[in-house]
């Protein structure tokens, strides 16, 4: 090939998401064609979402401090809402399927396998993953219908503090100047209609109605202060590398936003508690542009890596087995680390 990366002297397609797990977890994710996107609550990462919420808080303070700083105060309890109470794009709307740059990472591999044989399945990040459902179910039907399904693709996650501030900023950027309709936050919403005559009934509906108009302005801003908030990570995980793929799952709590999840989340009990996630699966040949589907097709695998095995080549040839015995023909590598576990 010419252009691949080498794992274990082996050339595999460059720049793969390696989604590593164990032997139980690999043989089911081949089996069902899907791989779970868990709950940003439930990750390792106590301050998954929250750290970024915090950060995003802390920079429109800082920007605003010689602009409208009682405007720039409301919005901050917007963003703070979002992120640590669940309204909005906060941590326990986001859904995360984690993976690493490096296919060889005796961290990675120590962390899922210890003294046990793991794996590393290499994906295409160019191939967009499709949400299963238990049933057919017409998605994305936008906010307005009880249930809102956005994909952000496979991002690499932001450590150092400069590369997050600049993430942070350029979703800040999308406010511009600050819309005039912006302004209607920071004033309370009118209760009933104007009195006639009653000039200060008159500017509080207007402020409702700036208040109402307020979605449509802002939502370029929070979708970009929504791929913030999955990519920022504390820099104790660096040695990770990850990549992940995330997903933003907004339902409203009537009989059409509660159908609507059931069908989309599965749950399994972890060390965290009940944690909810979307099952993910390859695109349908027939629909490849589909957001939701109720039939599983093949993951875009395209290499998987075995862990320093004391097993030598066995441990490959039972994988490629395994792989094919499914339907992916791709390469199987082997770890090049001397590691005894």
């Amino acid at each position: 090939m010419g252009t691949g990366d080498a794992v274990g002297g082996v050339e595999v397609p460059p720049g793969l998401a390696w989604h590593y797990t164990d032997g139980p977890g690999l043989v089911a994710i081949l089996a069902s064609h899907t791989l779970w996107a868990t709950a940003a609550p439930f990750l390792n990462d106590r301050q998954e979402v929250a750290l970024g919420g915090r950060m995003i808080v802390e920079r429109i303070l800082q920007l605003a401090a010689d602009r409208d700083t009682e405007l720039a105060a409301t919005l901050a309890d917007r963003v703070r809402e979002a992120t640590e109470h669940g309204q909005g794009p906060g941590a326990a709307s986001a859904y995360i399927l984690s993976a690493s740059r490096s296919a060889d990472s005796l961290a990675m591999w120590r962390l899922y396998g210890g003294a046990h044989e793991s794996y590393a399945i290499g994906l295409d990040p160019t191939v967009d993953l499709v949400a299963l459902t238990s049933r057919e179910v017409e998605l994305p039907l936008g906010r307005a219908d009880g249930v809102y399904l956005r994909r952000h693709g496979w991002r690499p996650v932001r450590y150092a503090r400069e590369e997050q501030v600049a993430l942070v900023d350029s979703a800040l950027e999308l406010l511009g100047d600050l819309p005039s309709a912006l302004s209607g936050l920071a004033r309370p919403a009118a209760r009933t209609e104007p009195a006639p005559g009653d000039p200060g009934r008159v500017e509080d509906c207007r402020a409702a109605d700036a208040r109402a108009g307020l979605g449509s302005s802002l939502e370029p801003f929070f979708e970009a202060l929504h791929e913030a908030l999955m990519l920022i990570k504390h820099e104790g995980f660096v040695d990770e590398r990850e990549i992940r793929y995330s997903a933003l799952l907004l339902t409203r709590p009537d009989l059409a936003g509660r159908s609507a999840e059931a069908s989309l989340l599965s749950y399994r009990s972890s060390a965290y508690g009940i944690a909810p996630y979307l099952r993910l699966t390859g695109p349908e040949p027939q629909r490849p542009e589909a957001v939701v589907t109720a039939r599983p097709s093949p993951l875009p695998v395209r290499a998987v890596a075995v862990s320093p095995s004391p097993n030598g080549p066995e441990a490959s040839t039972s994988v490629r087995q395994l792989l094919l015995r499914h339907g992916y023909d791709v390469p199987v590598v082997r770890s090049a680390i001397p590691f005894r576990g």
